[in-house]
């Protein structure tokens, strides 16, 4: 399913399979204990919008943090159901992993609503388990199940910056402009995505220690798994934006030095030649009275001279240790 379908009901047979159910939404949800009912909707069209308006059963926090366009990540247990508002990292084509999806989640033991706008792989993952008869049973598992499949692309885009990293630091000296700029979009990267994984770590520590009553146990150290994950991605986020800017510290320095180098030898240089200049200024004016004018080894005595006082400048930079 993807972004532009407004609404998808379906039943879990709470064996691993379901069964998409055909139709207009319902306007409830029918009391089924052998099975378990998932909508799925996009927030962002008319008729689920409605749809959510119009539902009697779901208190009116629930649907207002269902409708809701810019959620941070949280977790808040209401009456008997849960909501979650949770953040993964964007993989769809042409987007920036660090532009992340949000997921809104309502549970209770019988039903889930989810809604987002954008395309999402981890719910995708989940309908593909459940096609293959090898989906979650109960609200409980789907939570958890939603939540490792977040986890894991989390890390695997936190594993490929710090890859990315790596890279650029082992080759720092050999750098050219383009990379060279690549540190700061790491550190941008690395602000972006840990500006929603921290209170996303925060989220699920909440609900680990004020769980529903109909959590699962086996879930709940799932979902205590993910936390610690999550901390640590926090931690490697922290430590690839240090080690940036640490990085870009030490290529300025580098540039800095090249250039204070470069400096210093045209420095010398300009030293080297301004007394040499100043002679031959002074020798070059047109008028009477230049010493050896009149003589045949006139410029070659200068020539010796100009060569001579070179000499003794080299000499005595080298006595100074200026070269």
């Amino acid at each position: 399913m993807n972004s532009t379908t407004q609404f998808q009901v379906s039943a879990l047979d709470r064996k691993g399979g379901w069964k998409i159910i055909e139709g207009p939404p319902p306007e409830d949800i029918p009391e089924d204990d052998t099975l378990l009912y998932w909508i799925h909707l996009d927030y962002n069209q008319e008729h689920a919008l409605k749809w959510i308006l119009q539902a009697e059963w779901l208190d009116s926090i629930v649907k207002e943090n269902l409708l809701d366009e810019k959620s941070r990540p949280r977790s808040e247990r209401i009456n008997d159901g849960l909501f979650l508002a949770l953040r993964g990292v964007n993989l769809n084509p042409g987007s920036e992993p660090d532009d992340m999806v949000a997921v809104r989640l309502w549970a209770t033991e019988k039903t889930i609503i989810t809604s987002n706008h954008r395309r999402l792989l981890s719910l995708q993952y989940i309908r593909d388990l459940l096609s293959k008869g090898k989906g979650p049973d109960t609200a409980s598992t789907f939570i958890a199940l939603l939540i490792e499949a977040i986890t894991q692309r989390n890390e695997d885009v936190i594993e490929d910056l710090e890859d990315r990293l790596e890279f650029l630091e082992d080759n720092l000296d050999t750098l050219d402009k383009e990379n060279k700029a690549k540190f700061s979009d790491l550190r941008r990267q690395a602000i972006r995505l840990r500006r929603y994984l921290s209170p996303q770590q925060e989220s699920l520590q909440h609900l680990i220690t004020t769980p529903p009553d109909w959590l699962q146990k086996n879930c709940k150290k799932r979902i205590r798994e993910c936390s610690y994950q999550l901390k640590r991605h926090v931690e490697m986020l922290d430590s690839i934006r240090e080690r940036a800017i640490v990085a870009q510290e030490e290529l300025l320095a580098q540039l800095s030095e090249a250039l204070s180098h470069r400096m210093y030898i045209l420095s010398l240089v300009t030293a080297l030649f301004l007394p040499l200049s100043f002679l031959t200024g002074l020798f070059g004016i047109n008028v009477g009275g230049i010493p050896g004018a009149k003589s045949t080894n006139g410029f070659l005595l200068f020539c010796l001279l100009v060569i001579v006082l070179l000499g003794f400048l080299l000499a005595f930079f080298k006595k100074k240790k200026w070269l």
